[in-house]
């Protein structure tokens, strides 16, 4: 079967950094963006894909393509397509990957990385709720992939299939 995707690593937090400013200064203008946190203690991974541009500027990023996931092994999982097209991407310089008005929000300052409890997902621009609760998480690892190659239709299965075998060393390991 020929290969339909192909993803490069942009940003690894623990090579990188785990701050906004680590994120916004690699990822920035950076178009079809895969982002994929493994939530600390847990099994649990989370993400989003933003066919639009990352931005420091505060400001939401339209897109109907966009959407989050979440699951803890690659058959068992929930996708949330965007409903409010116009906060699909949440743009700001404290803020790295954020999704949505509150869905999926990793924060991180000068005070706070992303390593800290302060990240979130809420259910208010995309059609669900990607975790059980509401509760802030920590952050173990996350990476963001641009991708360069592909048949698009939203099969995050096949897109998860692909990127567990495409970064076996990165946050995807057993």
């Amino acid at each position: 079967m020929k290969n339909l995707y192909e993803f490069n690593l942009i940003l690894r937090g623990s090579r990188d950094g785990f701050t906004s400013e680590n994120f916004h200064e690699i990822c920035d203008n950076k178009f079809r963006t895969i982002t994929v946190i493994k939530v600390k203690d847990s099994n649990e991974i989370l993400g989003g894909y933003n066919p639009i541009e990352w931005k420091t500027e505060f400001c939401f990023g339209h897109s109907k393509d966009s959407f989050i996931f979440s699951f803890i092994n690659k058959d068992d999982y929930i996708l949330s397509r965007v409903q409010n097209e116009k906060q699909a991407i949440n743009n700001y310089s404290r803020y790295g990957p954020s999704f949505g008005n509150g869905d999926l929000v990793i924060y991180g300052d000068s005070e706070h990385s992303f390593e800290n409890y302060v990240n979130y997902c809420k259910k208010l621009s995309y059609e669900k709720q990607i975790r059980p609760s509401a509760e802030k998480f920590s952050i173990e690892d996350y990476e963001v992939f641009q991708i360069k190659k592909f048949s698009f239709n939203n099969n995050i299965h096949e897109i998860i299939s692909v990127m567990t075998t495409t970064t076996k060393n990165g946050i995807w390991r057993n």
